[in-house]
């Protein structure tokens, strides 16, 4: 990435926690914040003396406790104990809010499905003024934070993405005023780009096999798992979550070969290690490969919230994993 996108560290900082989707949980937050030996200050600002939380995303929706989360990582932001980067539902929050200039039209539509995925956030703020404000900040949000030696980006760190979204961007990496619209116009070279960041690169399934996501919508194309560097067949490039619930399409997918080339194609190969979240995925927490690690572990549902504690290894390690359900961590 070039120079001027990194940001820069303050000196006091020996390591930085990276805390995966909190879904509007902010019991589990206090836990993993406890665990991880944060502690507020007399200003109630969580922190810790030596090191930083970067949020990775998706604060809201699922859970309802969304002011208190919100407040929480505001607050850690704000007193420079915490950096966050946008979330897909961060991004969809303010899209539902927005309309076009020219139509009039919300930038994200207010079908059944849309309305499913974000109710959480609109009951958790019923007052339009509060969650407006709230917006407000989201809008300032980078899509990806780059610090030389580590990066954090929501879903998936995609370099022709990243080069393609460069000039859409404020300095902060946050997405331009004027660039919404084109985020969430179909047809425009932005919505790609903002996809695969926020949302991950997706491939259509083979025809007639489908699978249903965690608020039953059907879905027929899935994000691949781009971490990978090969597959030994399509079920374990695609991601399928629910494996119980979608055991058949699973079972179908295993006796497909899975396109090698596009997983050399996406497959992270950057120098420093690479944190995301997103996916949904089920203990045991582990990395995916040596220099990329998925923080989301399903706190939005039944998991824990989930932190890698990096201290500037370039090879990641399993034994840096602290859960808001581990014994307290000091």
């Amino acid at each position: 990435m070039p120079e001027s996108t990194q940001v820069r560290r303050p000196d006091w900082v020996q390591g930085l926690d990276i805390i995966g989707d909190v879904h509007g949980m902010a019991d589990k937050l206090e836990a993993l914040l406890q665990r991880l030996g944060y502690q507020p200050n007399r200003a109630g600002v969580w922190c810790h003396p030596q090191r930083q939380a970067v949020f990775i995303g998706d604060l809201i929706d699922n859970g309802l406790q969304t002011r208190a989360t919100l407040t929480t990582v505001k607050a850690m932001v704000d007193h420079g104990f915490a950096w966050v980067v946008m979330g897909n539902h961060e991004l969809n929050a303010v899209a539902w809010d927005m309309t076009h200039s020219q139509t009039g039209a919300p930038l994200r539509a207010h079908t059944d499905t849309n309305l499913a995925h974000h109710q959480a956030f609109l009951d958790s703020m019923p007052d339009l003024d509060e969650r407006r404000r709230w917006l407000a900040w989201f809008k300032t949000l980078p899509l990806y934070l780059d610090f030389g030696d580590v990066r954090c980006i929501h879903a998936c760190w995609h370099p022709p993405s990243l080069a393609v979204i460069a000039k859409y961007l404020n300095a902060d990496q946050s997405l331009r005023a004027d660039a919404w619209e084109d985020a969430f116009n179909e047809e425009h070279e932005a919505f790609q780009a903002v996809e695969n960041l926020l949302k991950g690169i997706e491939i259509d399934l083979p025809s007639g096999l489908s699978f249903y996501d965690h608020k039953g919508k059907q879905r027929f194309s899935s994000r691949i798992s781009w971490w990978l560097e090969r597959a030994d067949n399509l079920a374990d490039m695609v991601h399928i979550p629910s494996p119980r619930r979608n055991q058949a399409v699973i079972q179908a997918l295993q006796q497909l070969p899975a396109p090698q080339a596009l997983l050399e194609d996406s497959c992270y190969r950057g120098d420093y290690p690479v944190f995301f979240g997103h996916y949904w995925l089920s203990l045991p927490t582990q990395i995916l490969h040596a220099k990329a690690a998925c923080t989301d572990y399903s706190a939005g549902k039944a998991g824990p919230l989930v932190a890698y504690r990096w201290s500037g290894e370039a090879q990641l390690k399993n034994s840096n994993w602290v859960t808001s359900q581990d014994p307290l961590t000091s």
